[in-house]
């Protein structure tokens, strides 16, 4: 998960299958839990591309701020919509990174205005808050065109604005008794050895090898969460 969250985003649902199946976490507290990990995957992340001799973008600090708003009002969305809101939110990211995979990242004629970057901003904090899982997209999405499509630039970036984010919605649902400790803390561990590895290697290699293995978990997470989805439906509605 912090490997290819690391070089190519949308790796989150690992976690999350982890812990529902795995660990047999409902999902009101797997969804939370899952946010340390998104701490240690900035985190590390950032400490392998200054290593590797990538330097942070300075506005990638102002970025991260204008996150923040997002990602404490995506954490109490978190704790109060109902699963098939999840379910249905989640299926939809899954299609997008399918989408995004699969087409890439393109230059356009002109840039987007100032307002619309910062709204992109908020609505990344607003997805780590609420989600998690796809930060990595969202995040590239909004902030390619910033740095003219220079991926490496996007993910250096990228990693302070999820670490900052991430941190944020983490201590919100802390305070709110919704994380469990233990499986968080193995995904965090993991997932930063494996973000500092691969950010590492990302300066050197980039990210296409990676992108096969995002659209196989992208496809079969968009399976699982139709099916979770028809689930809830058949069990609201019998």
């Amino acid at each position: 998960m912090g490997a290819i969250n690391s070089i190519a985003g949308g790796a989150g649902i690992i976690g999350l299958l982890a812990f529902e199946h795995g660990f047999g976490l409902p999902l009101e507290t797997a969804n939370p839990s899952t946010r340390l990990a998104a701490v240690a995957i900035g985190m590390f992340a950032c400490i392998g591309f200054v290593r590797a001799g990538r330097k942070i973008p300075k506005q990638a600090f102002t970025q991260a701020l204008v996150a923040l708003p997002g990602a404490l009002i995506g954490a109490k969305l978190a704790l109060n919509l109902p699963p098939l809101v999840f379910r249905s939110y989640l299926a939809l990211i899954m299609v997008l990174l399918l989408f995004q995979q699969l087409r890439g990242i393109k230059p356009g004629d002109q840039k987007s205005p100032t307002w619309v970057g910062f709204f992109g901003c908020f609505v990344i904090g607003l997805h780590m808050g609420y989600a998690q899982v796809g930060t990595g997209l969202v995040a590239t999405l909004v902030l390619a065109q910033a740095y003219d499509r220079d991926l490496l630039a996007v993910n250096s970036a990228k990693c302070i604005v999820i670490m900052v984010t991430a941190i944020v919605s983490t201590t919100s649902l802390a305070i709110d008794g919704a994380i469990t400790w233990v499986p968080a803390i193995m995904l965090a561990i993991g997932c930063a050895i494996g973000s500092y590895l691969a950010s590492h290697w990302s300066v050197k290699q980039g990210a296409n090898t990676v992108r096969r293995i995002v659209l196989v978990i992208a496809s079969l997470a968009l399976l699982e969460q139709l099916r979770q989805i028809l689930l809830l439906i058949l069990g609201n509605n019998p």
